[in-house]
This record gives structure tokens, sequence and C-alpha cells, in this order.
């Protein structure tokens, strides 16, 4: 039996370099697949996509003849609402049943009912963005002091930071597992990832990490552990909707 499949979607700003401890962790458990987003990571010299239709077109373009069975999706925060959109557009295209994903594990982000935003950075001037970034904990202290960083990185930060600002909650829920995972330390969660309760209508199952927003560095292993325990052998399979 072939080994499960799993396609890891990044944080904003984030790229598939970010989950290279994660698949060093599940080698010879599962095979990871670490999606780059159009102007990012290894596509760094592609224009970025901020725009939710024009990206689901591309992903799902990009990886349906990739799906094999058994594969789930994981999102860790932003990537979280692109996993959850590009699985809801596989089933509206008519994606064949077996090849969709039969689970999504969503890492340190709120439920889409519970995302606000006060303010949209994604608006503010380079520095002014990557300043509120910092004080939410989503960016190093290093990365501000180099100008030279700020001015390579604005471009697909703005673009991921567009994306997520605005997102509009699905109105029909997945028929599929999530799985929520989230750090007890990660204020910018708290008690909100039960919210991703309401997006499926099958079952749902939360794990608390030690650690703050960025657990999937810190407590690399326990993850690991965690995916093997909830997707291995994840039971019959249940269709999108």
């Amino acid at each position: 039996m072939s080994l499960p499949t799993l396609f890891c979607f990044p944080f904003a700003g984030g790229s598939s370099w970010n989950f290279r401890q994660l698949a060093g962790q599940l080698r010879g458990r599962m095979d990871v697949v670490p999606i780059d987003l159009p102007g990012r990571g290894r596509r760094r010299a592609e224009p970025c996509i901020d725009t939710w239709p024009e990206l689901e077109a591309a992903l799902t373009a990009e990886l349906r003849p990739q799906l094999r069975e058994p594969c789930a999706f994981l999102g860790y925060s932003f990537g979280a609402l692109v996993a959850l959109n590009v699985m809801h557009r596989l089933a509206a295209d008519d994606t064949p049943s077996a090849s969709l994903p039969n689970a999504l594990v969503v890492c340190a982000l709120r439920g889409p009912s519970a995302i606000a935003h006060p303010q949209l950075l994604h608006r503010m001037d380079d520095r002014a963005m990557f300043e509120a970034l910092r004080d939410l904990g989503g960016i190093p202290d290093e990365l501000l002091a180099s100008p030279e960083l700020v001015t390579l990185s604005a471009p697909s930060m703005r673009a991921d930071l567009r994306l997520f600002e605005t997102h509009e909650r699905a109105r029909v829920p997945l028929r599929v597992p999530i799985y929520a995972y989230y750090g007890n330390q990660d204020a910018s969660v708290g008690e909100a990832f039960a919210a991703w309760r309401k997006e499926t209508s099958a079952s749902f199952q939360a794990r608390e990490f030690d650690g703050g927003h960025m657990f999937v560095h810190q407590h690399v292993t326990a993850l690991a552990d965690a995916l093997v325990a909830d997707l291995a052998g994840s039971g019959e399979r249940r269709h999108i909707v």
C-alpha cells in the first residue's frame, strides 16, 4: 500500500522551505508535498496572485493530476484558508471523488467565522506592514533590520495578506474530517480554533501543542507524530460538496 500523501500550504510570506523539517520527520511514514504559491519560494520569478478565484484556479489545475488516494491537505495559518478554498474548488470542478483529499488539517489559525480584520495590513506601506506583523509575532526583528529583505519580501507578503484579508467564508461546509492544531501560547488563535467545527459536516478534532504560533518549528516531532496518528488509515472516504 502506498504511503499517504500530505500536501502542505505555507503561512503568509512562507514557502515550501518551511516544511523541510516536517518532511524529514515524516519520511517513511508520509509523503510530504510542500506547495509554493505563484510568486513565492521556488516560484518567485512568477507574478504573485492576490485574488481568490485566480489562485484557486491555478492551484487546482496544478494539484489535480497529483491527487492520489490516500491524501490529505495541511494548511498553516493563512495556508489553512488556501487549503480550505482549494478543497472546495476541487469539488466544484467535479474532481473524481476517489482523488479528493480525505482530510483537512488546519494549524495556527482561528476558524474562518472567528476571523476579523481591525486593520488592513495589505494597504499599508512596506515598513508599516512588516512592523504590524512583527507586533503580532509573525516575523522576526532581523527582517525589519534589513531594508533589502523588506523590499524583497514585500510583494509576496502583501499578496498573501490581501488574500487573507479579503477571504469570504464558504456557505457550504466540507464533508471531510477537519483536524485543528493550535499552540497553547498562541494569542492570535486562543479558543477560536474551535470555530473550525463549523466548516465541516463530518468529524472535528482539535490538538493542543506546547508553544506559540510557530509550533511547526518548535515542536516538529510532536506535530509529525500527531499527523500520523490522525491521518494514517483515516477510514472511509468522505466526499466534499
